[in-house]
């Protein structure tokens, strides 16, 4: 009953302030603040239902510019890969649409939403135009016809609900995640969740099963070690399942325990993907790769929060060999609220390591990437850009961040800054290969915020730097 009414005064205090949309999906430093300042844990899993229900029609104008030297990592082809976002810290992911409209409805506990936006590609926004603003005088096309990217439906009841469509997904409190991480635009997913003090969440993933010529010859003819006889499997389809208990032991403490499972060359059923079964224990080596997670969020005292995730991806046993290396991930951190007159903020510190083979696998079905196929037509490109499922930076990565957001009234402030060591592997590496080569140490410092209507962002990392610029209108 005290979770039950806990949920009630959430949707009704908070979704006026803060959201503007069915569905919490992002960890937003106002909702870090309310939290801990009443000393709650931080929720284990997003999108969670916000309690907001209207019908609406809204838009947003925010021409964005970029000015001075920054990554133009891509690649043009028909079905090329290109580089890891990662490698262009985000900057395209990060930039709000030029235009956007907003549809929103509601039919008793049935809520929808969408977004329809008109901003630059992929492509040219790093090789051409630095901008949000498609360069329609260049080329009419120019736009990103790739959308959208945020559209589901929400059953919202009082004990439980049901999101279908397309937004992100997050598992974990930290700012890192290393399980199920946001950084991707979007997941089509199926969620259900209960809520309760024993929270159960589960999710279907159906993740774009393009491949290069060379990754479906690998897919098609290659036997990973303990498959079974039937192997390889070449149905065109990727599935990721997940799901996860949260035991709200405390209102001041969170634990989850969850898993992950991807589904590749081969349709789920309720053997590979029962809801309450425990995956791992199925030992589909030719079609499956599962993960373990185990996370938590602790409030000892109001103001302050500590957090920490674990994923266990492989595990060498004494009496196994070590054709898949032991793989893992994890993350660390605390945060403190603070408040100085009209002003509030949120101090965060955090540690994450990934070591070289999580995520990676033998098949490229089984890798723990959400693969996306950017259509651009300036240039006239297929772009295939994998992102991460877990850690942003992937396999062989560690970082240490310091993040300081601070918010008032119109103003809105975002630092983070950073000490990147990134690895040779990656998701695309020979399993289980290690690349030579030594590993990249990136010092950065990412400075976002707005003021009003007037927007800004300053980014340095690896001699590069790049100044943004832009204004902001709601409609």
């Amino acid at each position: 009953m005290i979770v039950r009414k806990w949920w009630i005064l959430f949707g009704l205090v908070f979704s006026s302030v803060l959201f503007s949309e069915p569905l919490i999906t992002e960890l937003a430093p106002q909702m870090v603040y309310e939290y801990v300042l009443e000393g709650r844990a931080l929720p284990g899993v997003l999108p969670l239902p916000s309690g907001e229900k209207e019908n609406r029609i809204s838009l947003e104008v925010s021409p964005f510019f970029y000015f001075g030297n920054f990554q133009r990592n891509t690649k043009t082809g028909w079905f090329v890969l290109s580089d890891p976002p990662w490698e262009n810290f985000y900057l395209y992911e990060n930039t709000p649409p030029f235009l956007n409209v907003s549809l929103e409805g509601v039919v008793g506990k049935v809520s929808f939403y969408t977004e329809i936006p008109f901003t630059n590609n992929y492509n040219a926004f790093y090789m051409d135009f630095h901008s949000n603003v498609p360069p329609l005088w260049k080329e009419l096309s120019s736009a990103d016809s790739t959308f959208p990217y945020t559209a589901y439906g929400v059953y919202d009841d009082e004990n439980f609900y049901v999101v279908v469509g397309r937004s992100k997904l997050r598992w974990g409190s930290a700012e890192f995640p290393v399980a199920i991480s946001d950084v991707s635009p979007y997941f089509n997913h199926f969620t259900f969740s209960t809520k309760a003090q024993i929270q159960y969440t589960f999710h279907l993933v159906s993740i774009n099963p393009v491949l290069t010529t060379e990754e479906w010859e690998k897919q098609s003819t290659f036997r990973p070690v303990n498959a079974d006889p039937l192997s390889p499997y070449t149905e065109k389809v990727k599935t990721l399942v997940a799901h996860r208990i949260d035991l709200y032991l405390l209102e001041n403490f969170r634990f989850g325990v969850g898993e992950l499972t991807m589904i590749g060359g081969k349709y789920p059923d309720l053997f590979s993907a029962s809801p309450f079964a425990i995956w791992h224990n199925n030992y589909n080596e030719g079609y499956t790769n599962s993960m373990a997670v185990l996370d938590f969020s602790y409030v000892p005292l109001k103001g302050w929060e500590i957090h920490g995730e674990f994923a266990l991806d492989d595990l060498v046993g004494t009496t196994e060999n070590e054709s898949k290396p032991t793989a893992c991930a994890f993350n660390v951190g605390a945060r403190k609220v603070f408040s100085a007159g009209g002003l509030r903020g949120v101090l965060g510190v955090e540690y994450v390591l990934a070591t070289k083979f999580v995520y990676n696998t033998f098949l490229p079905y089984l890798k723990f990437n959400n693969r996306f196929l950017y259509l651009t037509n300036f240039p006239s490109s297929r772009t295939i850009v994998d992102y991460p499922v877990g850690f942003a930076f992937g396999p062989d990565a560690r970082i240490f961040n310091v993040s300081l957001d601070l918010f008032s009234g119109d103003l809105s402030v975002g630092v983070d800054a950073f000490y990147l060591v990134k690895g040779p592997n990656t998701l695309h590496s020979e399993y289980p290969k290690e690349e030579e080569g030594e590993p990249k140490r990136t010092p950065g410092l990412s400075i976002r915020g707005s003021v009003k209507n007037f927007l800004f962002s300053l980014e340095l990392f690896e001699g590069n730097a790049s100044v943004g610029l832009g204004m902001k209108w709601e409609f």
